[in-house]
């Protein structure tokens, strides 16, 4: 008689995961459809701010003919490379063996008086001026008459590639992250969901995929994978694409580095050597490729323009803290909620490796906090010159926090694919809560 209904507990026990189980995944593949939906419909191709900087790079490094796309580049030297670098795989993929194929169209707006001044860039401007949708891009070159250059389809395409084949790449490996470790309750709708509730990344997804920050989130999701997988098989070759792909990301978002650090540090003092020794040597890929593009581009391997950052200042502001924190109008605890819960949950499930990347994102979180842009320091005062180009200040305390949201939530992206674990841990843990009030 126990036998039987110990039997039966454990059928309705296996049946209620399965359906759990199928749940979960159905959601996954409805939200995963619609990101898919959004980023063919809607995804933008123009750049701005940070992504002209990018643009510019890989115009430099294919040696595209024509002027530079704007003519003040004073921050590309202090620009992350890793993205641009990658964006070089896809531009020599479209420009071999499709652009002998196509017949390219030249849209040219009306032509510049003689007399007429070049108009002077800043950090808004958006190229070309109207907007143009990622799939209209392709095969379309546009000539920008206030700079006398050209917005060409194949280095836009080949960036715009680059972020989403990655973005798209560190959702996969975020779900498979979390099967990792065979739990009961998977979770793999927390990866879309916890992207979907940030209207920030929803912002970067479409309208300033040429950004940085899909790359970086993909680069993030592929280091959580394998360091995770290092951490449970130990090893060799999981733990050397984790230094690969860690070492990546600092190329490509230079802020990680204090995740690299945590990393090291961590492994230094649990005395895990042998993953210590093939983390490092998968991460010198990286400051190899550092060296020659730096040799490229500047004449000195061991130029130091990446370290520079004469628009952010290190400063340590409690109204700031508290603006990137708590603030309703810009804090990441309210505009990245479930993302803030799943670094939180990090701590929760016990396991060594998931602490490590909760260290990590509260080391990189604490950068955040102390990082100031430096347009927060001037509000009301119109514009900051700084290197020949007008920076604009926010007019009012609104705009300020405006710019706090979208710079603090936008640096926390690379933390999601770790707190997509993080979130699953805390979900699991609350059936053991209820029990202990229970």
């Amino acid at each position: 008689m126990l036998n039987t209904m110990k039997t039966t507990v454990t059928s309705e026990t296996s049946k209620a995961r399965k359906i759990l189980r199928l749940i979960d995944y159905s959601a996954f593949a409805i939200l995963m459809t619609f990101l898919v939906a959004i980023v063919v419909s809607s995804g933008m191709a123009n750049v701005q701010t940070d992504a002209i900087d990018y643009y510019a790079i890989v115009q430099r490094l294919t040696q595209a003919s024509g002027n530079p796309i704007v003519r003040n580049l004073h921050f590309v030297e202090q620009r992350s490379p890793g993205y641009p670098l990658l964006t070089l795989i896809p531009y020599y993929l479209i420009s071999s063996p499709v652009e002998p194929l196509v017949l390219e169209e030249t849209i040219v707006a009306p032509p510049i008086k003689p007399d007429a001044p070049l108009q002077a860039p800043t950090e808004r401007m958006l190229l070309p001026g109207d907007p143009v949708l990622f799939r209209e891009v392709f095969f379309k070159n546009f000539y920008i008459a206030s700079q006398d250059s050209w917005f060409e389809w194949k280095i836009i395409a080949a960036m715009l590639f680059t972020s989403y084949a990655f973005f798209f790449t560190g959702l996969v490996f975020a779900v498979k992250s979390l099967a990792l470790e065979k739990k009961s309750f998977l979770g793999a709708s927390f990866v879309p969901l916890t992207i979907f509730t940030s209207s920030v990344f929803m912002h970067n997804i479409v309208n300033t995929p040429a950004y940085a920050t899909l790359t970086a989130f993909g680069l993030s999701s592929l280091f959580g994978y394998f360091f995770v997988k290092g951490s449970l098989d130990r090893n060799s070759g999981p733990q050397h694409l984790a230094g690969l792909f860690m070492g990546l990301l600092v190329l490509t978002r230079l802020e990680t580095m204090v995740i690299a650090a945590t990393v090291f540090v961590s492994l230094l003092v649990i005395r895990e050597f042998g993953f210590l020794k093939n983390y490092v040597l998968g991460g010198w890929t990286a400051v190899a490729i550092l060296l020659l593009y730096n040799f490229s581009q500047f004449g000195n391997p061991f130029h130091r323009g990446i370290l520079s950052g004469d628009v952010n200042l290190i400063s340590f502001d409690w109204g700031y803290i508290y603006a990137n924190l708590f603030s309703p109008q810009s804090g990441i605890l309210v505009w990245s909620t479930l993302a803030s819960l799943g670094l939180i949950g990090l701590f929760l499930d016990g396991q060594r490796h998931l602490r490590i990347l909760g260290i990590g994102s509260i080391a990189l979180l604490g950068l955040v906090l102390v990082r100031v842009p430096i347009m927060t320091t001037c509000v009301g005062e119109g514009t900051k010159i700084i290197g020949g180009l007008p920076i604009t200040c926010p007019s009012n305390m609104a705009e300020m926090a405006n710019l706090i949201r979208s710079d603090a939530n936008r640096y926390i992206t690379v933390l999601f694919p770790f707190s997509f674990l993080g979130l699953r841990a805390l979900v699991m843990s609350i059936p053991e809560f209820l029990g202990r009030l229970t």
